[in-house]
C-alpha cells in the first residue's frame, strides 16, 4: 500500500497542516479508494481518513492502514465483498487507425 504524506501540526496554533498544500482546514470523512491487487481492481468503501479541503489529500490512520493491510494480505477475498462493480475496459489501439500497409515507414 502507498504510504500517504504526513500531516505536520502548526506548533502555533496546535492546527494539523496538510503536508501536500499547507492547507489546514482538514475535515474527518468517511471515503473510499481504489487499488490494483495483482490484475484485480479493488474498491474499499467507508474508510475513515482526515480529508483536505484544499486540495482533497485523504490522511489515514494507524488502525485503518492496519485493516488495508489486513484485507490486502487476504488477497481481498471475494466472500468477504460487499457488492461488485462492472467496469467498462477501453483500448486506445481501437481508436488508432490501421496502418496503410502501402505506406513506408
Amino acid at each position: 500500500m502507498e504510504q500517504q504524506p504526513a500531516m505536520e501540526q502548526d506548533a502555533q496554533h496546535n492546527v494539523e497542516v496538510c503536508e501536500k498544500c499547507g492547507g489546514a482546514n482538514l475535515q474527518r470523512e468517511s471515503t473510499h479508494a481504489a487499488f490494483w491487487h495483482d490484475d484485480r481492481l479493488v474498491v474499499i468503501e467507508d474508510i475513515p481518513a482526515l480529508v483536505c479541503s484544499k486540495c482533497r489529500e485523504q490522511f489515514y490512520d494507524d488502525t485503518t492502514v492496519v485493516l488495508i493491510d489486513l484485507l490486502s494480505g487476504q488477497d481481498f477475498p471475494a466472500e468477504k465483498a460487499r457488492s461488485e462493480l462492472r467496469v467498462p475496459v477501453f483500448s486506445i489501439r481501437d481508436m488508432i487507425p490501421p496502418a496503410d500497409p502501402n505506406d513506408e515507414a
